[in-house]
């Protein structure tokens, strides 16, 4: 599932080839992720540019004419800059064409996801009870957010979204890893080294994840991963990585690193 690293992936990909373009004609594949009326949605891109692009957890906010096309990947998300001389990319959903030929293909393999215009990112992001973005939250903020999540699991913390905006499975796995936490443990057992300790890893995994998107063996090698399959062992001690399931969610872990207070 793209997570905040993919998204500014997709956002860095987005803003060299898409920024000033005119949109010349929008294609309608298929409608399940389009949560604007077909006809609005055509007639509010036909031959208007992109300005400008914001990316808010996994959000992702295109702007023109003081409007926003929200794109939200969900399971299985992709976006695609292509020549239009070339075949669409498979399971393109709806496709923009811009006027020199080239064009994006927002696609979705499985009936998820989310397109859609807004007045105004920050209005949505406030009326959805979207939380603070990841990269942007301050430590004060951190420190606040876990004080109101104090009776949760530090798994479940890290993935709410109304919390703090942008993680997912792989680097919430990843936070906790790193800070030597237990993916059930609740957060009024961490103290405020440990706290501070999650903050600072949090920002330092998603800053490095964004550079190695293409690849996953670019990650450092004391990262988990690389590893997290059912089969993968802890690139530390070479202790096999465990399971669980934390609010339906699988969490792996390394059960002497990260062991059960």
């Amino acid at each position: 599932m793209p997570e905040l690293a993919e998204v500014e992936y997709f956002r860095n990909k987005i803003d060299p080839k898409a920024l000033g373009r005119k949109i010349v004609s929008i294609k309608i594949k298929d409608d399940y992720i389009l949560k604007s009326p077909k006809k609005k949605f055509k007639n509010s891109l036909k031959g208007k540019e992109f300005k400008s692009t914001k990316r808010w957890g996994k959000y992702l906010f295109l702007e023109f004419d003081n409007k926003d096309l929200l794109l939200h990947f969900a399971m299985s998300g992709n976006i695609k800059f292509y020549n239009t001389n070339n075949n669409e990319p498979e399971y393109s959903k709806i496709i923009l064409n811009f006027d020199d030929n080239h064009a994006i293909s927002i696609i979705s393999i499985r009936k998820f996801g989310r397109v859609e215009i807004v007045n105004d990112y920050k209005e949505f992001i406030e009326n959805n009870g979207i939380g603070p973005d990841a990269l942007d939250v301050s430590l004060e903020e951190f420190k606040n957010i876990m004080e109101y999540k104090k009776r949760s699991f530090a798994k479940s913390a890290l993935l709410d979204q109304k919390a703090i905006s942008g993680l997912g499975n792989l680097y919430s796995d990843e936070t906790l890893f790193q800070s030597q936490i237990y993916p059930k443990t609740k957060i009024s057992e961490l103290d405020e080294n440990q706290i501070e300790t999650m903050y600072c890893n949090m920002k330092a995994i998603l800053n490095k994840a964004i550079k190695c998107i293409k690849n996953h063996t670019d990650y450092p090698d004391n990262f988990i991963i690389p590893h997290r399959n059912k089969e993968g062992t802890c690139p530390v001690c070479d202790t096999k990585l465990k399971q669980l399931k934390v609010s339906s969610r699988t969490a792996y872990y390394c059960p002497n690193c990260q062991k059960n207070p």
